[in-house]
């Protein structure tokens, strides 16, 4: 072949390589400087795939996220001229680009085969996967099943969505450069070895050879990865998990697992014999035991008395595992005293266990409270009453740990108690400020008759700049906290592919001088 051709060829070769890997990194850089969270928001409410809010693009570009503010203007607009909803979303189809007029094309044609408005609405949120249009769309559900002046709420919707979408931008805005910055420090080491194993394969082959030198790369290949672990960790959590969605799923199952059912009949067996105990000691072990089970949600449906049967079987349990390390017939003094010390720490765990399912279960209400607070507040303003719109909530929003709440509450309010004792008595069971701030407002309004509506929505636009504010303190905070892998994990694993064949040839020549001399 002509050299010229040849290298006309090689050229496009190199072209059409560097267009293709840089597209591939353009995308990958996209994914990366979108949050986790935001990838995540509707798909973990609707079981669609964490891709499907990244496909639900038009062809400019545009997300269905970013045409969320001005359709809902759109609405608002054609119901402040006369229209009524129907015709709002038919013009929203009509006039809107993809892919959010599809959407509510489906949804126009879902109306004029009958399908009742609430059902149409309700599967639109189920295509899209879109925090933002669940909290519009549930609004709307409040309004069409109690009335209320639909121009009005709509004027709303659009205030309280931007308002959210606002904060989110700034606060993933602020830690972009974070996020992606140590996810390419933490492939920098595999990287260099791919690269160096490319240019000069040469050089890298004494490490393979020698027994010590593969010791060597399989450990900085390992610390390498958990390093990119450490760092991915650090950098994706930055943003607070679940509250801008709405969508965090209950911190403890009320169904226990195959370790509990295994252990179920001894427990109930020691519940049953402590039962038959009593005295202040106890009595006050027992209240703090039932104050513990209440803010962890109640889990695994189990009475104070079995918790407690549950507690001295892990001491028993811990027990024997200690007898069993030596042997029974190898037991000494020392050992003896160690098997004593072992009861208080067995019998502490189911504890400590309970303590960390508290602590999952207040971030999780702390994560979910602007969402409920949004939806509330909305709810108020469609028509109903504060006890109306929470159990509005509690029907309509799948079972998390803040909608438990809201049904024990509703329980509490049926059983007699009245609304501010209720609202007190959940607030106690949380243990949260910020939740303790939400019903001391609610309290407040109810006793000076003021309108709950506005406090709301300023009480969740502050917890939403407070996210803002503690994102930015971790993002100050994480340049200090990624030089513990970088030290340990990454720059080790990058000083063994440039130093470690040297460092071998030196030791095979430092040999072969000695045995020469």
């Amino acid at each position: 072949m002509n050299p010229t051709v040849t290298m006309l060829v090689q050229v496009l070769a190199l072209v059409g390589v560097g267009v293709c890997v840089f597209l591939f990194l353009e995308e990958q850089m996209e994914t990366a400087l979108t949050s986790r969270r935001a990838r995540k928001a509707g798909a973990g409410g609707t079981g669609a795939p964490g891709a499907a809010t990244r496909l639900l693009r038009s062809v400019t570009g545009a997300s269905l996220d970013d045409q969320l503010i001005e359709v809902l203007l759109m609405i608002s607009s054609s119901l402040k001229a006369g229209r009524n909803l129907d015709q709002a979303f038919e013009l929203v189809a009509i006039s809107s680009p993809p892919p959010i007029c599809n959407e509510f094309r489906t949804l126009v044609q879902e109306r004029r085969l009958g399908v009742p408005m609430v059902e149409a609405l309700t599967n639109l949120t189920k295509r899209v996967p879109s925090p933002d249009l669940r909290l519009a769309v549930n609004a709307t559900i409040f309004q069409q099943e109690t009335g209320g002046n639909l121009e009005d709420l709509y004027r709303q919707i659009v205030s309280t969505v931007a308002e959210r979408k606002k904060i989110a931008g700034k606060v993933q805005a602020g830690t972009a450069h974070a996020r992606l910055s140590g996810s390419l420090i933490a492939m920098v080491p595999i990287g260099l070895g791919i690269f160096m194993f490319a240019a000069q394969p040469g050089y890298l082959m004494p490490m393979f050879r020698h027994p010590w030198g593969s010791v060597a790369l399989i450990a900085s290949f390992m610390a390498s990865i958990i390093g990119m672990m450490f760092i991915r960790r650090m950098t994706t959590g930055l943003l607070p998990e679940g509250g801008a969605v709405g969508i965090v799923p209950t911190s403890a199952s009320r169904k226990r697992g195959w370790f509990l059912l295994l252990l179920s009949p001894l427990t109930k067996l020691l519940g049953s014999i402590n039962a038959s105990f009593g005295g202040s000691f106890l009595n006050a072990y027992r209240e703090d035991i039932k104050f513990l089970l209440e803010s962890a949600g109640h889990p695994w449906d189990m009475g104070v008395d079995e918790f407690i049967g549950l507690q001295e079987t892990i001491a028993l349990l811990l027990v024997l595992l200690g007898i069993l390390i030596p042997g029974p017939g190898n037991i000494t003094l020392l050992w003896a005293i160690g098997l004593l010390v072992l009861v208080p720490i067995g019998f502490h765990l189911p504890r400590v266990y309970l303590g960390n399912l508290i602590r999952t279960r207040q971030q999780n209400i702390e994560f979910e409270l602007p969402y409920t607070i949004d939806l509330l507040s909305l709810a108020i303003e469609a028509g109903l009453d504060l006890v109306g719109g929470i159990q509005k909530i509690a029907e309509k929003s799948r079972p998390t740990d803040i909608v438990i709440e809201f049904q024990t509450f509703l329980a509490d309010v049926k059983m007699g108690k009245s609304l501010e004792e209720a609202l007190s008595d959940m607030a106690d069971r949380v243990q949260v400020l910020s939740f303790f701030a939400f019903v001391s407002s609610l309290i407040q309004a109810q006793r000076l008759g003021a309108e709950i509506g506005p406090t709301l929505r300023s009480q969740a636009e502050q917890m939403r700049y407070q996210r803002m504010i503690l994102a930015e303190e971790r993002v100050n905070q994480l340049p200090v906290k990624l030089l513990l892998p970088l030290v340990f994990m990454v720059f080790p694993a990058i000083a063994v592919l440039l130093v470690g064949p040297a460092i071998l040839r030196l030791s095979v020549e430092m040999k072969a001088v000695g045995a020469g001399h």
